[in-house]
C-alpha cells in the first residue's frame, strides 16, 4: 500500500463522502463494538465519545461504508489485547498494527494507513549525530521511553526487549515521556512524527527543548489496521475491506485520477 499521509486520508475521506451517504451508528442495533482510546492526533475521544482524530474518522468512515451496525466504547490499549486474547467479543479497534503474536487470537483489515518512519525524541542539545541508526542509539542513550502495551514494529520490539533491565521505562502517555525528556529525566523516546508534531504544537515550550533525529536504519512507517477478535466472521471482515478499498486502496485511487482527468 503506498504510504497515505493526512492529505490522501482527507481526500479520501471527502471523496467518499459524496458518492453515498453514510449510516448512523446507533447501539440498540450494534453488531460490532469498536473500542477506542484516546490517542491524538489518531483518535479523539471526549466523554467517551468520537471526537476527532484522523484515523479515527477514517475508522468511522470506512465502518458506515461497510453497512456493518457498531458502537464505540472506549477501552485503553492494554485491555483490547487482554480481552481480544482471553475472550470471545464481536469487537474490533482502529489503527493497530499487526504481529505475529496480535495474530494468533485476532483478525487484521486491509491497510487503513501507513506511518512515517519511527523517529528518536531527544533533547535538543546537541546535533544528530549524521547517518544515526537506532542500533548507536541504543548504545548510547542509556534510559529510554516507551508506551505501555505499544508494539513499534516487531524489528524493534525484537530489539527494545533485548535492552538490559533499568534501560526501558514504559508509560501509558507519549506527552508525559516527551516531559521527561524535556528536563533530562529520559535520554530518548521511540516516536510516530505525526504524534511528536501535534504533542509539540499542543505544548510549546517543548520545541526549544527537543529535537527529532531520522534513523538510517528505519524501514517506512507500519501500517495500521482494524484489528478484530478472532470471533468475528470473515464476512465481515470482507465487508470493512472492502470499504477500505473505497477510501484508501486501488478503487479510490483510480476514482481521484479520473476526477482529476475531468477536471
Amino acid at each position: 500500500m503506498p504510504r497515505c499521509l493526512f492529505r490522501a486520508v482527507c481526500a479520501s475521506l471527502l471523496w467518499a463522502f459524496f458518492q453515498a451517504p453514510l449510516l448512523v451508528a446507533a447501539d440498540e442495533t450494534a453488531l460490532l463494538t469498536l473500542y477506542v482510546f484516546d490517542r491524538p492526533p489518531y483518535y479523539r475521544l471526549r466523554d467517551g465519545h468520537p471526537a476527532g482524530g484522523f484515523l479515527l474518522d477514517l475508522s468511522l468512515a470506512v465502518l458506515d461504508r461497510s453497512a456493518v451496525p457498531y458502537a464505540v466504547r472506549e477501552l485503553p490499549a492494554p485491555r483490547v489485547t487482554d480481552t481480544f486474547e482471553k475472550q470471545d467479543v464481536a469487537a474490533c479497534a482502529t489503527g493497530w498494527f499487526m504481529t505475529p503474536q496480535r495474530q494468533a487470537f485476532a483478525r487484521f483489515s486491509a491497510p487503513l494507513y501507513q506511518d512515517k518512519p519511527l523517529v528518536a525524541a531527544m533533547g535538543a542539545t546537541g546535533a544528530c549525530p549524521d547517518k544515526t541508526t537506532l542500533d548507536r542509539l541504543l548504545v548510547e542513550k542509556h534510559r529510554w521511553g516507551l508506551r505501555r502495551g505499544f508494539s513499534y514494529g516487531q524489528d524493534f520490539d525484537a530489539k527494545l526487549a533485548a535492552l538490559p533491565d533499568g534501560r526501558v521505562h514504559r508509560f501509558t502517555e507519549s506527552a508525559s515521556m516527551l516531559e521527561l525528556v524535556a528536563k533530562g529525566r529520559l535520554d530518548a523516546v521511540l516516536i510516530e512524527p505525526e504524534e511528536f508534531s501535534w504533542l509539540v504544537g499542543q505544548h510549546p515550550e517543548y520545541a526549544a527543548r527537543l529535537r527529532t533525529c531520522a534513523l538510517s536504519d528505519v524501514r517506512p512507517g507500519n501500517s495500521r489496521h482494524i484489528m478484530c477478535d478472532a470471533a468475528v466472521s470473515p464476512a465481515i471482515l470482507a465487508r470493512i475491506d472492502a470499504a477500505i478499498g473505497e477510501f484508501v486502496g486501488e478503487p479510490a485511487q483510480k476514482a481521484r485520477r479520473l476526477l482529476a482527468l475531468r477536471h
